[in-house]
């Protein structure tokens, strides 16, 4: 079975009015067709990412921007149901001491912007059990666990959930769910999607917890096609799986409703010209007004797909269907403001933490081995290498510490690796509130520990004369810097003495 697109992947322009999971019948307010009855909204590996790091521009993600999502549905008067298929609150499955304190703050934190989105279960992940299932248990979701089953009012119908790792868990609870009353069943399958094809008795099943995650920033999703429609969601929160349902008075299970060919071509052509925006966006050195312009057509595109998306679900639901839409959420969108608090007491506490763990319990990183180099600092490097320098310090390479203590982040253990020299590496720093003299993207970030070359001052004990992309790509990672591109962004670190033209002061 080949990946398909889905019906339309649909960047949804959500206001921050809040509602209940319950209400009036449908209207065609907020953006929502009058052909659905009720919707269900699912994320799905999630891992950890509370928000986007804010490395690049216009990044994708953010709780706070889901939540808004879900609440305009509800603001509009439609039932509207949310879970989450698991792996939400780590990235992986084991953590140092340092690290541990901060997860356990990142994961309640999460808890708590669930529970403010109104979650109605959450199949719960390998992930998810980083820290124990203690600890996971005692952040007092409503929990699903593999085998299980749910039934959850939606206005008039009922919901069923099912959950499982193999299609036999799937099936059987399908059936069971069928017997008490679902309309609609939608199962939540840790695995590969292809395996969650084999179960009966579904309307949809939702597949994460796989070692293969839709990654990519342009890919919102993946849809199988067949008996049972199996749906993946991006990765780390960048959207958010919304279906429309339309149950007719027939009983048995929904089809998926068909899409509307010329209004997808249209959104696609929009979906292409916005990433090509975001990429501009990430060009280094974009003027102040360019990049006014660009965020401002930014905004007319993701309202256009919203219209577009809006249009096409209206003519295709009809009664006894079902839509599935990827919501993108995308940078431009408006935050809930209750999820947006809770992030940002996440954001001061976990600096804090980090901070007093280091005071108490840091401890200096080993040194090298023997005849190996340490790190020095830029400082030692500065008296020999005037131009350098110079080219150097107008780079944001010479600002990256800064960046972090202008949005209070200099403390937090996922950020600070990136944007000072030697973290955590034999001969470099290992503690937060000891990098004094180890602040920014520094010359031994990318050449090598300068130790051994301080002293014999000889190109040959450099350890990296000419670093290539693979050192970069190192903190300039796809999750992180979306836009990167070595051939694009080199030039910006290169001029005379360092890489670009020759040096008269440069000694060697």
């Amino acid at each position: 079975m080949q990946h398909r697109s889905v019906l339309i992947a649909a960047t949804l322009l959500a206001a921050c009015t809040r509602g209940s999971p319950g209400g009036a019948p449908p209207s065609a307010a907020g953006g929502s067709p009058t052909s659905t009855l009720f919707a269900v909204f699912v994320t799905a590996d999630v891992r950890g990412q509370i928000a986007p790091c804010g490395c690049s521009e216009a990044m994708r993600g953010g709780l706070s921007k889901t939540a808004a999502i879900i609440a305009k549905t509800r603001g509009s008067g439609i039932p509207a149901l949310f879970v989450d298929a698991g792996d939400a609150f780590f990235e992986r499955k084991a953590f140092g001491a340092d690290e541990a304190v901060g997860e356990r703050r990142r994961a309640q934190a999460i808890a708590d912007s669930y529970r403010a989105m109104g979650l109605s279960a959450q199949f719960t992940g390998p992930l998810d059990d980083a820290l124990g299932p203690d600890f996971r248990r005692s952040l007092r979701l409503p929990e699903l666990k593999a085998g299980e089953t749910r039934l959850l009012e939606a206005g008039q119908w009922k919901l069923g959930l099912v959950s499982g790792t193999t299609a036999a868990e799937l099936s059987a609870g399908a059936a069971k769910v069928r017997s008490g009353g679902a309309r609609f069943v939608v199962g939540l399958f840790g695995g590969a999607p292809a395996e969650a094809q084999r179960a009966t008795g579904m309307d949809l099943a939702v597949a994460a917890q796989a070692p293969e995650t839709v990654g990519a920033e342009w890919e919102d999703g993946r849809l199988l096609r067949g008996p049972v429609p199996v749906a993946q969601v991006q990765s780390r929160g960048r959207s958010v799986l919304r279906v429309d349902v339309s149950p007719g008075p027939e009983g048995g299970t929904l089809q998926l409703a068909r899409g509307q060919g010329d209004i997808e071509r249209e959104f696609s052509a929009a979906g292409q010209r916005l990433e090509l925006l975001k990429r501009e966006l990430g060009t280094p050195g974009l003027s102040a007004e360019r990049k006014r312009l660009l965020d401002a057509r930014l905004h007319e595109l993701v309202q256009r797909r919203e219209q577009l998306a809006a249009q096409a679900q209206a003519t295709a639901l009809q009664p006894g269907t079902f839509a599935v839409r990827f919501v993108a959420v995308e940078a431009v969108l408006p935050e809930d403001p209750s999820v947006q608090k809770i992030i940002a007491d996440y954001d001061r506490d976990v600096s804090q933490l980090n901070l007093a763990w280091a005071k108490e319990h840091g401890e200096p990183c080993p040194p090298p081995a023997r005849g190996e180099p340490a790190y020095v600092g830029n400082e030692a490097c500065r008296s020999c290498h005037p131009d350098p320098f110079a080219v150097y310090e107008k780079t944001g390479h010479a600002k990256a510490y800064a960046t972090l203590e202008s949005v209070q982040k200099q403390y937090r253990l996922d950020c600070v690796a990136c944007h000072v020299i030697g973290f955590q590496q034999a001969g470099g720093v290992c503690r937060v509130d000891q990098v004094e003299d180890r602040k920014n993207v520094g010359c031994e970030n990318c050449h090598g520990p300068g130790s051994v070359h301080v002293a014999d001052r000889t190109r040959k004990s450099v350890v990296r004369p000419r670093p290539g992309p693979s050192v970069c790509v190192g903190c300039h990672t796809p999750e992180n810097s979306i836009h990167f591109d070595y051939a694009t962004y080199l030039p910006r670190v290169l001029g005379p003495g360092h890489g670009a033209g020759n040096s008269t002061t440069t000694r060697r």
